[in-house]
């Protein structure tokens, strides 16, 4: 780091500086910028860097860069990009951010927007509605409906200059193979891709001619989609017109793409059909597929060159290596799209979340669980919402009954398995003949097998249980005084039961155990194996 950005973050640290005298300020440095998160207010200034695709070595391009990512912006937000501001030092070398000396950096000055309003975050925190991610493909079908095109952003749509990124991203990463990539991995996404824009020339310049290649986003992934009032998109690229002049179908893959790795593949679906609402042809698809697998590859390319950084410590580098390798593996899952089905099982006590994380999953994936405690009343000619405070092994909760109802799900997962969909069982799994003669279904339909065991201690149950049966919309009658003759009746978990085992428990991060889950079987990726 140089001389001049030293002082400038030093200086820009300092809460005094700002006009608005905010309480602190957070420094927060990406690979081009350091940003300054000044209360309400956030100031972006550009680092000295020159990296071939990028130039901001003075400090008048860095002035036009910093307009250009205003103006750029501004063309899908409002009120979040608010001008650039000059930074001055004084003759006695004081900087400021108002008015004397000269020029010595430009900032770009934003709103700051709420974290739980990035999508990212939002998704996170389970506050995205269908609804809403309907909304999101809308508003990027219009943003590109208005976005600029011509002759010299067309040319970038181009079978041949399409052809030449291609080459140029399997030249950057061939030092990485058996590192990131396999040697056959590398080799298939290689040929697959540029097959395709051989064999899809004609497709690709009709989508030239009919104006499909705009000035786009560039970087359209979750975290540069704002759900305020509007739904918003920033930090587009403006550094490198190349970059974001390109197809319309290429700009959203990105965002199908990330939801994907992010384990969202049911929302990816529906961003994907609201987007092509209007235009669901087979060559749409196709072109969509096509740009997941680019889009997938240039970000494990991009991790990969995390490991030639001699700055970055050991720990960084693992987790890029293990990063990169899974964005390579789902790029080849977009070309091998014939995923075999899997057979999800909840197993655990009551009260240990095995009903909250089917649910969390099952809305990931797009699917509905088979919920134990609502076939079972149904099946009974009980509503689902009726309670029935039988003691234990009694009335309802009789073997018989409950070996029915086990019966009655793996009926209904055999046959949803025969259809090659994923299925969720969310049941206690307490007795082994259960979990042996689902592993027997899994065997049977040729579906891989998931046992997901929910642990959790006494007291965190005891809470939820109390909590949870006052709760009218609460289909369990699960109570604290069934739990330890429940625990008496419980078959451990042996260890020839240890193939497709995953244990949750409280201390875990829910969104990435799920993140985890959702694209080891939707994309056969979270397994940081090459």
């Amino acid at each position: 780091m140089n001389e001049h950005l030293e002082r400038l973050i030093r200086s820009l640290s300092d809460p005094s500086v700002y006009p608005h005298h905010p309480d602190s300020v957070q420094v927060i440095q990406t690979h081009i910028s350091v940003v300054f998160l000044a209360g309400e207010l956030v100031y972006k200034i550009k680092k000295p860097l020159f990296l071939g695709f990028l130039d901001f070595t003075t400090l008048e391009k860095r002035n036009f860069f910093c307009h250009q990512e205003v103006d750029l912006n501004s063309r899908f937000s409002n009120n979040i990009y608010l001008g650039v501001v000059s930074i001055f030092e004084s003759s006695s070398g004081i900087v400021s951010l108002g008015g004397e000396g000269r020029v010595i950096e430009y900032a770009v000055l934003m709103r700051l927007i709420p974290e739980n309003k990035i999508l990212k975050n939002a998704l996170a925190l389970d506050l995205v509605s269908v609804s809403t991610i309907e909304k999101v493909a809308d508003s990027v079908r219009y943003y590109h409906s208005k976005a600029s095109r011509g002759p010299q952003i067309s040319i970038f749509g181009a079978p041949e200059v399409i052809t030449q990124n291609i080459k140029e991203n399997f030249s950057q990463t061939e030092s990485f193979i058996g590192k990131t990539i396999s040697n056959e991995t590398f080799k298939f996404i290689k040929y697959s891709s540029l097959s395709f824009v051989e064999q899809k020339r004609a497709l690709l310049e009709q989508r030239v001619k009919e104006g499909d290649i705009r000035d786009c986003h560039g970087d359209l992934h979750l975290d540069h989609v704002v759900l305020l009032d509007q739904i918003m998109l920033v930090d587009c690229i403006e550094f490198n017109d190349r970059f974001r002049y390109s197809d319309c179908l290429a700009d959203i893959a990105f965002l199908l793409m990330d939801l994907d790795f992010s384990g969202y593949p049911a929302f990816s679906d529906i961003v994907r059909k609201q987007y092509l609402i209007e235009r669901p042809d087979e060559d749409c698809q196709e072109l969509l597929r096509f740009y997941k697998v680019y889009r997938a590859y240039v970000r494990g390319k991009v991790q990969s060159f995390t490991l030639n950084e001699p700055e970055i410590d050991a720990g960084y580098k693992l987790k890029a290596l293990m990063t990169a390798s899974d964005y390579f593996r789902l790029a080849r899952s977009y070309l091998e799209p014939s995923v075999e089905p899997t057979l999800v099982i909840m197993c655990g006590l009551m009260g240990t979340g095995k009903s909250f994380l089917a649910s969390k999953l099952a809305l990931r994936l797009g699917i509905q669980s088979l919920r134990s405690d609502v076939i079972r009343k149904l099946s009974l000619g009980f509503t689902n919402l009726e309670h029935s405070l039988d003691k234990y092994r009694e009335g309802i909760y009789t073997r018989e009954s409950s070996d029915k109802v086990y019966s009655m799900m793996l009926d209904e997962a055999g046959r949803r398995l025969s259809r090659g969909e994923h299925v969720i069982i969310d049941a206690s799994f307490q007795k082994l003949s259960h979990r042996i003669a689902a592993r027997r279904l899994a065997r049977k339909h040729k579906a891989k097998i998931l046992l997901i065991h929910c642990i959790t201690p006494d007291d965190i149950i005891h809470a939820r249980l109390i909590e949870r049966i006052q709760r009218l919309e609460e289909p369990s009658d699960g109570r604290w005084e069934l739990l330890n003759l429940q625990k008496s009746d419980f078959d451990p978990v042996g260890p020839d039961e240890k193939d497709g085992y995953l244990e949750y428990n409280p201390n875990i991060d829910t969104n990435k155990f799920l993140t985890k889950v959702a694209t080891q079987i939707s994309f056969g990726i979270g397994n940081n194996s090459i």
